[in-house]
């Protein structure tokens, strides 16, 4: 690995430099007194790790972390400081670790070490992480195993800023997202410690520094593939055909992040849930008007009646169906089963018209 040091004490990169001298993964390739003027210099050298003071007089360390961070999204970054208060900020930043002056040799092994698997993990990035989100929330990691969480609360945050990774989602926005009712101090310290928790996961799972920190706000940059976009792509189109219908089904496992039941999942599960009854129900009716007997019909019909068992929409394309296809014992048997789930759960009777058209077939 490249590195470059960067203090605006010379003795203090000098003797880094020599501490870095011990290991043989790593070499020194650049050190800077003075970052604003060494700038273009530092990122000339196309170094792997930058070893970063935090506390420099004429620019603040985790200032030029973020200007660095810019221009070379893929390096890491390790801050030095004689302040252990900074440790927080380092990895709001997304840095791999930070460093206490005086340095330790067992400490800064340690952190070598981290810098070693994530120029391992860099090497796979260019892989989608895949993520299930319908019924219950499942990730796959590269190796093709699912992510375990620390902890519910960053398998949420994970959740959270996936579903808003276009954009930054602000610090305040968060808190009251994922840490309601709670105060602001506890809240923070909660989404610091939940931040931590969630980059490790990613990392081990081969996505490092995928969580930024920006403008007073997270995002989530890394690639995905997802059942959700996917959906999505298909419910965009004007009309699907037989083979997108059986997508949908097969897509639409259960409600959005059903299972997790998130609150400010709640909207977005209603909206893509009617998107996709709009979509069946219209595939569903002009199949069944065309007289069409298929293997799609019958599986749309199914997963209607499975996402709005009480609908008297649904069940009359079912009495339809079964009716056209002169299915009698299969329209007996669901007309009886409709009506007493109607009856023991909604205390309601088919209505008339639903009743109608059932002896009209029978």
């Amino acid at each position: 690995m490249r590195a470059v040091l960067v203090d605006d004490e010379p003795i203090a990169t000098e003797l880094l430099k020599r501490k870095l001298w011990q290991f043989k993964d790593i070499q020194v390739v650049g050190s800077y007194t003075n970052p604003v003027t060494s700038l273009k210099e530092i990122v000339n050298a196309k170094p792997d790790v930058i070893f970063l003071d935090i506390e420099m007089g004429e620019i603040n360390g985790l200032e030029f972390a973020e200007i660095l961070m810019d221009k070379m999204d893929t390096v890491d970054i390790v801050f030095v400081t004689a302040y252990s208060q900074y440790a927080v900020d380092a990895f709001e930043l997304n840095a791999i670790d930070y460093l206490l002056k005086p340095i330790q040799d067992k400490r800064l092994e340690k952190t070598l070490s981290r810098l070693i698997e994530s120029n391992k993990s860099k090497k796979k990035t260019g892989e989608k992480l895949k993520v299930n989100s319908f019924g219950s929330l499942q990730v796959q990691d590269l190796s093709g195993g699912q992510l375990v969480w620390r902890t519910q609360k960053s398998k949420e945050l994970f959740a959270y800023l996936w579903h808003n990774k276009s954009r930054i989602v602000p610090k305040a926005v968060i808190m009251e997202t994922i840490f309601p009712q709670r105060d602001m101090e506890k809240a923070t310290t909660l989404l610091h410690t939940t931040i931590y928790q969630l980059r490790k996961n990613l990392e081990k799972a081969g996505y490092p520094k995928c969580v930024l920190y920006l403008n007073d706000g997270y995002q989530l940059e890394m690639p995905i593939d997802s059942d959700f976009e996917a959906l999505n792509k298909i419910l965009d189109k004007n009309g699907q055909n037989e083979c997108e219908v059986m997508e949908i089904i097969d897509i639409y496992k259960g409600d959005f992040l059903e299972e997790e039941a998130y609150a400010w999942a709640i909207e977005p599960q209603l909206s893509i849930r009617e998107r996709v009854l709009h979509v069946l129900f219209d595939f569903a009716s002009k199949a069944i008007e065309d007289n069409i007997d298929s293997k799609p019909l019958k599986s749309c019909l199914d997963k209607i009646y499975f996402m709005e068992p009480y609908n008297e929409d649904m069940a009359e394309l079912m009495i339809k169906f079964y009716g056209e296809q002169h299915k009698r014992y299969s329209l007996e048997s669901f007309f009886n089963e409709y009506t007493k789930r109607l009856w023991e759960e909604m205390n309601l009777k088919p209505m008339k018209g639903t009743i109608s058209l059932y002896n009209k077939y029978i």
